[in-house]
């Protein structure tokens, strides 16, 4: 259950540097593609290319998608041994029952 608490924060971090690096690489193609266009016109590097398209709607459905493995690792405590964890809840406060030590939901 532990393991999958960390593969679950795994998989959201994961999910935000895809959608970080996403935005980084068209925003790269972006810059490359206007500096090619100010290149002179008998240069190289000036070839007749369409602009290129940044994925904005990718980049912001990934990382609100990634939330969701976030906030699911959140609801899984792990209470070490030799210790034991107590129950709050932001509406009625102190809860009855005592989590022992393991893993709980």
């Amino acid at each position: 259950m532990l393991l999958l608490k960390y593969l679950l924060v795994g998989a959201g971090i994961t999910m935000f540097v895809v959608a970080a690096g996403i935005l980084t690489y068209d925003l790269y193609l972006v810059l490359a593609y206007r500096r090619s266009r100010l290149a002179p016109p008998g240069d190289a590097t000036s070839v007749s290319l369409p602009p290129p398209i940044v994925r904005w709607r990718t980049s912001i459905a990934l990382g609100m998608l990634a939330w969701a493995p976030l906030l699911i690792s959140a609801a899984i405590v792990f209470v070490p041994s030799g210790t034991a964890g107590v129950r709050v809840s932001l509406t009625q406060g102190t809860l009855a029952g005592t989590l022992y030590p393991g893993v709980h939901r």
